[in-house]
């Protein structure tokens, strides 16, 4: 990738800051931004002139995209269109991050990139309404669908798994909720991912995440209770105990099924990557 020049929005949230980590090129910059500002975003873009734009902002709160919805749209879509607006009329390769979550309840097993999107939240309306901007608006795009990321510093506001473990510590019982199914995903390798379809120059919408089938948020918090060691037991919530504002669906489980079809899915099973990922915080 060397000699492209790499744009990363929201790049102080876990996948941007992992990109600017991780990420292969030596000519990489952080965007932050308000992307819903379209005189500011043009005015940067200009500056910065980049060849590869990978879009991770995002308003991602899924219950309070319930109850500000107008937020919802302004960030996740029209936001994406302010940088769609720049990349329209010339040579740039947008990358679009968006979410398992979109394809509703109409299925029971994985959902693979042909299967129909009918989102049930807000927040995941808002995120499909941008991937058909970018596809009605771009010529050279990615859409990756990805879902239940988690990974970087042991500190940051949104990593999950060691949440669960500082949750755990000195606690007999924690809860999980075993209702809804999805795919344990480590952004680490979502980002090698990434670079493996840049190096392919291979566009599209692809599903991006750890392979898992029936992964309930209850199996999940269980084995990150087990690798770290805890003595603590993992019960299946009481019902109503994790009550939500929003529809969410009970599967957001999928499969890279044309990753797989084109070879170039290098993504592990979701437990080898909970595995590495919790040795490297316990390493560190």
């Amino acid at each position: 990738m060397s000699g492209r020049k790499i744009l990363v929005t929201g790049s102080r949230g876990m996948l941007g800051s992992n990109l600017l980590k991780y990420l292969a090129s030596d000519n990489i910059v952080g965007f932050d931004i308000d992307i819903t500002n379209a005189s500011k975003v043009s005015e940067r873009l200009l500056e910065e002139k980049p060849d590869v734009i990978i879009h991770t902002s995002a308003y991602t709160n899924v219950e309070e995209c319930e109850r500000d919805p107008d937020r919802a749209y302004r960030v996740n879509t029209l936001g994406t269109q302010n940088l769609v607006n720049y990349a329209i009329d010339r040579d740039i390769l947008f990358i679009y991050i968006s979410s398992t979550g979109i394809y509703g309840t109409h299925k029971k097993s994985n959902y693979t990139e042909f299967d129909e999107v009918i989102p049930t939240t807000i927040h995941h309306r808002s995120k499909y309404e941008g991937e058909k901007i970018v596809q009605n608006h771009l010529s050279k795009f990615l859409i990756l669908r990805t879902g239940w990321l988690y990974g970087g510093a042991k500190d940051h506001a949104k990593n999950f798994v060691y949440k669960r473990f500082l949750e755990a510590e000195g606690k007999d019982i924690i809860y999980s909720d075993d209702t809804q199914i999805g795919n344990p995903t480590y952004v680490k390798e979502f980002v090698k991912q990434i670079e493996v379809l840049l190096e392919a120059q291979t566009y599209g919408i692809f599903n991006t995440i750890n392979s898992a089938v029936d992964v309930s948020r209850f199996d999940y918090v269980s084995k990150i209770i087990e690798l770290f060691g805890v003595d603590c037991r993992v019960e299946v919530a009481p019902k109503g105990m994790f009550s939500r504002v929003a529809s969410v669906s009970h599967n957001e489980s999928a499969i890279n099924y044309k990753l797989d079809l084109l070879g170039l899915n290098i993504m592990q099973d979701w437990q080898e990557a909970l595995s590495e990922y919790i040795g490297e915080l316990k390493d560190g």
